[in-house]
């Protein structure tokens, strides 16, 4: 099986054709004489022909030689462009960019900021993929993954957004005919939705004031999304503990109510997961810049301001 020639050899070859020196050759890649002429024979000796014939004034191509020379040409062409594609791409905010984010997250915080990023940039196509699955940047091919946990590799970047908070919430229906909470003791004569894995704990660990209560909870309706569990609290159910940014539209609307206002669960941090680059592409640039203060600033607005 005959092997593909030498890259190296057939960029030096095509030095020597255009300047017809070996020392012209030489200057053009910045190399040595001894490179260029060892580049040459080493194609000679792959190809089995002459390509080069040396007098001591001039260096010409036999016809093998000035075949060759085109694919030499069009090998450094080749090159050239793929460097002015690359550099091209680095520099224009442009082309697809792929984002993993939760179910809950996606739809409530970021996917009205993406809205504003996509008028703005509109040469940038964007594909939003919420689901409950830690994404891998790298194995899954997405651009940025937005998580409450990172993911554990070097060739990646986690950049830290802000802090979540949970708060515990119920309707005002279901209060009216459950009876008063005025202490987390007092949620183990109540009605819980559990988060789904939660089933598996069975327990609430709160905080108030330098005060900590582990409560042990048992629950009959446990679900894995956000979003259904506010909507079972709003229908009446019973109390469950809610992401402020999630709860904050049902809450306005005054759909459901916070209860045991200061008791709360320790706040989780949100990253940013994205491949290290260096430099980064124009695009992911783009996206940090406008993204980033706008998730920063909800999560502050969410920690910082009890919902009433």
């Amino acid at each position: 099986m005959k092997t593909m020639l030498p890259p190296d050899a057939l960029l030096a070859f095509d030095a020597l054709a255009r300047t017809a020196s070996f020392t012209a050759a030489a200057d053009l890649l910045a190399c040595t004489k001894s490179h260029i002429s060892q580049s040459v024979k080493r194609l000679e000796a792959e190809l089995a022909t002459l390509l080069v014939l040396r007098t001591t004034r001039r260096v010409s191509l036999t016809e093998a030689g000035i075949r060759l020379a085109v694919h030499a040409a069009a090998l450094r062409e080749m090159l050239q462009q793929s460097r002015r594609d690359i550099e091209g791409l680095q520099a224009t905010v442009e082309g697809p960019l792929r984002i993993s984010a939760t179910q809950a997250f996606g739809q409530t915080i970021l996917a009205p900021i993406l809205v504003e990023f996509s008028l703005q940039y509109p040469a940038i196509r964007l594909e939003l993929d919420t689901d409950h699955r830690l994404k891998n940047p790298i194995a899954d091919g997405i651009d940025f993954c937005l998580r409450s946990r990172t993911v554990g590799d070097e060739n990646l970047v986690a950049r830290h957004l802000g802090l979540s908070q949970k708060r515990i919430y119920a309707s005002a229906s279901y209060l009216a005919q459950a009876g008063r909470l005025d202490h987390p003791c007092d949620l183990m004569s109540h009605r819980v939705l559990l988060e789904l894995h939660q089933e598996q704990e069975g327990s609430w660990l709160l905080e108030c004031e330098g005060k900590i209560e582990q409560i042990e909870l048992h629950s009959q309706f446990s679900i894995d999304s956000y979003a259904s569990t506010a909507s079972a609290v709003a229908a009446g159910f019973g109390v469950a503990l809610l992401p402020a940014y999630i709860a904050e539209p049902l809450v306005s609307k005054g759909e459901i109510q916070e209860v045991l206002p200061g008791w709360q669960p320790a706040p989780y941090p949100f990253y940013l997961v994205y491949p290290y680059h260096h430099p980064l592409p124009k695009k992911y640039e783009a996206f940090i810049q406008f993204v980033v203060p706008r998730i920063q600033a909800r999560l502050q607005n969410n920690l910082s301001k009890p919902l009433q």
